[in-house]
């Protein structure tokens, strides 16, 4: 059975990669985003390891009902205060709460939007992946240009668990093995397998030397 027969029979592709690669595209600009926002809005205190949409959504609620008890009690308290008198030292506690539980609140707001778009984001990516050889997105397409052009560049990457499909037939891909990058000539031997399988992490450098051991007799 030839390298096709035995690609077909074993793996799928994804049908459209120029879609692939958008929709990759777009999933690492959210991440992106969310961690911004965490890092921005999103205190240890507040957040206290809630990472989760449920836990962010749970936590939001919940920040939302201290506010609303806290606005009726800055209400019951300034009851009969006059503008120009000056505020009682416990009616400005509790504007300052009010204040940093409402910047809580907004900031959490901020937070689920945008998991809430990784989420939907990462659904439809994991649903397009699914049953199917994964390739990475960016390396996929710069293969493809190079085969439109005529080019045969060395392509340097970091996906050592991406599958090594027909059209990487004859070129260099240079694999990080975790301190260099190591060429690898694809050939069509090597398709339907991973590139971190030709770029060993580690070097052998032989066996132990026996003769220096002692045998000890029985």
């Amino acid at each position: 059975m030839g390298f096709k027969g035995a690609w077909n029979k074993r793996h799928k592709l994804i049908e459209n990669p120029e879609e692939f690669y958008k929709l990759y595209k777009k999933l690492q600009r959210a991440y992106k985003l969310v961690r911004e926002a965490i890092k921005r809005y999103g205190s240890y205190e507040l957040l206290k390891g809630k990472v989760t949409l449920r836990e962010l959504e749970e936590l939001l609620e919940e920040r939302k009902q201290v506010l609303e008890m806290l606005k009726k009690q800055l209400r019951e308290a300034s009851k009969g205060l006059k503008p120009e008198h000056e505020k009682p030292e416990h009616v400005k506690e509790l504007i300052r709460e009010t204040s940093k539980v409402d910047a809580q609140v907004r900031a959490l707001e901020v937070i689920i939007n945008r998991v809430r778009r990784y989420e939907q984001l990462y659904d439809q990516y994991k649903k397009m992946v699914e049953k199917k050889a994964f390739v990475d997105p960016k390396l996929w397409m710069r293969i493809r240009k190079m085969n439109e052009s005529g080019e045969r560049k060395v392509v340097r990457t970091y996906s050592r668990s991406t599958t090594i499909i027909p059209e990487f037939v004859g070129h260099t891909i240079a694999v990080h093995n975790g301190k260099t990058f190591v060429p690898v000539y694809i050939t069509q031997d090597m398709v339907g397998h991973k590139l971190g399988e030709f770029a060993p992490t580690r070097t052998f450098r032989g066996h132990p030397d026996k003769s220096g051991k002692v045998v000890k007799k029985k």
